[in-house]
């Protein structure tokens, strides 16, 4: 499964010019919960991410105040 499959249907429309979205091709390795796992960035409201191929990890970052992001580390 890539990151573009495992996203939100958003991702694919309001999203397009973030760094997360020109990973969209990438393999996920691995799905994470925060409740299971804490998301290694600094966002506080990242409550779902992924483990690229590549590396890198995505954050779905859901701040009540400022909207949804999808974050890299």
């Amino acid at each position: 499964m890539t990151l573009g499959e495992a996203a939100p249907r958003e991702f694919h429309i309001e999203y397009r010019d973030t760094k997360a979205y020109t990973m969209k091709d990438v393999q996920v390795v691995s799905m994470h919960e925060s409740d299971i796992d804490r998301w290694p960035g600094p966002q506080k409201n990242v409550f779902r991410w992924w483990k690229l191929a590549n590396g890198r990890s995505v954050g779905w970052n859901e701040n009540p105040a400022r909207g949804w992001s999808f974050p890299v580390v």
